[in-house]
């Protein structure tokens, strides 16, 4: 039986429009009206992540920024986080000035980019329900440690290569940070050893609520380790490889209403 079921955002419940479809929003509702716990696993922050859950009415506290924040939007009250280290901040910047490389930092309600970028026009797209900012010197003007950087790129074809220079350039410097791909055009760096799994888990025991009660549905690499660790993963026909790996079954793409066919199937 399934009590807890975990959706990604982006790719997953939403397309590129940002919206939830009517068949979406009914098959929630069930799920909800059945007592089922449903709550949205996405790397997005607080905000807008909690205009999300009120669309969908959900009461859940939500797993945001890839597992590093766990938010009750209702009492508007963070529950668990992580952050990066501070001493890393240095590193991450100078690698960036040095290759190029489109660089932001996420905070809490807020995104900040560097007063000049060529961050990619799709990035923006998807940041349309956020808040963001530019400033002069990331070191200088963060007002407190991030929970993550982003890369982007403008050629999807680059993102992979992107990713494992990024490792690359932190196991030499000896500094310990996760890199996982999360969209087409991006690749973050979170504090090491988290993911939606790991932020899934966290929940699952707050709410005791054993692993084998769990559906996780995803459609990308961030999420492959939580459809992993949930009792039911379930990936969107046209995830990534490493999604599509992880799963013990492919709904149908997002366009389709993959999301709503996992909550058909398995409540």
């Amino acid at each position: 039986m399934i009590r807890l079921a975990a959706f990604d955002l982006d790719g997953t419940l939403i397309g590129h429009d940002l919206a939830f479809s009517p068949r979406v929003k009914a098959v929630v509702a069930q799920a909800l009206a059945q007592g089922v716990v449903v709550t949205l696993a996405t790397g997005r922050g607080p905000s807008p992540t909690d205009q999300f859950a009120a669309q969908l009415n959900l009461a859940a506290p939500l797993i945001c920024f890839q597992g590093c924040v766990i938010y009750d939007y209702r009492m508007e009250h963070v529950l668990h986080e992580t952050r990066l280290e501070p001493a890393v901040l240095p590193l991450i910047v100078r690698l960036a000035e040095e290759r190029g490389w489109n660089l932001q930092f996420e905070s809490d309600d807020m995104i900040y980019f560097p007063r000049e970028s060529n961050h990619p026009k799709q990035l923006f797209d998807l940041l349309k329900v956020s808040n963001w900012k530019r400033v002069n010197n990331f070191l200088a003007d963060l007002p407190e440690a991030p929970h993550k950087f982003i890369l982007s790129v403008h050629d999807t074809a680059e993102r992979d290569a992107l990713a494992a220079e990024l490792r690359d350039s932190f196991a030499k410097a000896a500094t310990p940070i996760t890199v996982v791909p999360s969209h087409a055009i991006l690749v973050e760096g979170l504090p090491y050893g988290m993911s939606k799994a790991v932020g899934l888990e966290w929940l699952a025991d707050y709410l005791h609520i054993p692993r084998e009660e769990v559906l996780a549905v995803g459609d990308n690499d961030n999420d492959a380790e939580m459809l992993r660790w949930a009792g039911v993963g379930v990936a969107m026909g046209g995830g990534s490889p490493a999604a599509l790996a992880a799963a013990a079954w492919i709904a149908p793409p997002v366009k389709e209403d993959g999301a709503a066919a996992a909550l058909e199937k398995y409540l």
